[in-house]
């Protein structure tokens, strides 16, 4: 919760800089709330972008999440309550998976729906929060030092960061180095919208690169194909 109120703030504020109300941005963040892509929403719609533009460019960032149900489901050794995962399920951002795997893979950590639950309930709770008091009080953000202005443009890289590297191990040093190369490049030679897409799927190649060519699939695969 700690982590998110300062990148909602920043998304409310950004929202309220694109012509939004806070009660638009408390709006985006109850309905969609899907984190990095309601910065891009917000750019895009505030911009002149059309909604379907906007929406099939949200799609295609926030397709990732298709994966995130099966990759947690496959390392649960009980059966699951249809409610509770329906709620938690929804809200299962690139953060909330995170914390799941750290605790179930790294840890060994016995599955808990419950703390799930909680997990995923506080996550949003704090975000949509941190939505409407960025948006609420933007104007006083102007009134800042240029230097804390300019942070908050990077609170949401850094809490990706973060992430990243609590969840970091040796196996995945080729996927990273391939994926960071890639899309550096893709972001000096084209754009930085290209280089995200780039990055995507350079990591996705890597990936299996790694597990069929290489034939070094990561230790969590390997148990369950025995």
């Amino acid at each position: 919760m700690l982590t998110y109120l300062p990148v909602s703030f920043a998304f409310g504020v950004s929202a309220n800089q694109f012509g939004f109300t806070a009660w638009e941005a408390l709006f985006l963040s109850c309905s969609m709330y899907a984190g990095a892509s309601q910065f891009l929403v917000v750019a895009l719609l505030g911009s002149g972008t059309s909604i379907w533009m906007t929406a099939l460019t949200v799609i295609a960032l926030d397709i990732r999440h298709l994966l995130y149900g099966p990759a947690l489901y496959q390392l649960i050794d009980r059966k699951l309550e249809l409610k509770k995962t329906a709620i938690w399920a929804w809200g299962l951002t690139d953060e909330v998976f995170a914390s799941g795997m750290i605790r179930l893979t790294q840890r060994r950590q016995a599955w808990n729906e419950s703390w799930m639950l909680g997990l995923s309930l506080s996550s949003w709770f704090s975000w949509a929060l941190g939505s409407f008091l960025g948006g609420l009080f933007a104007d006083q953000v102007s009134a800042l030092p240029q230097f804390l202005q300019a942070s908050l443009d990077f609170l949401l890289p850094a809490l990706f960061l973060s992430f990243l590297l609590a969840a970091f191990e040796k196996k995945h040093s080729f996927v990273v180095f391939i994926t960071l190369i890639v899309s550096g490049i893709a972001c000096y030679f084209i754009d930085l919208s290209a280089a995200i897409f780039i990055g995507i799927g350079s990591g996705i190649a890597a990936g299996l690169f790694k597990h069929y060519v290489l034939k070094r699939p990561d230790a969590s695969l390997e148990g369950d194909h025995t």
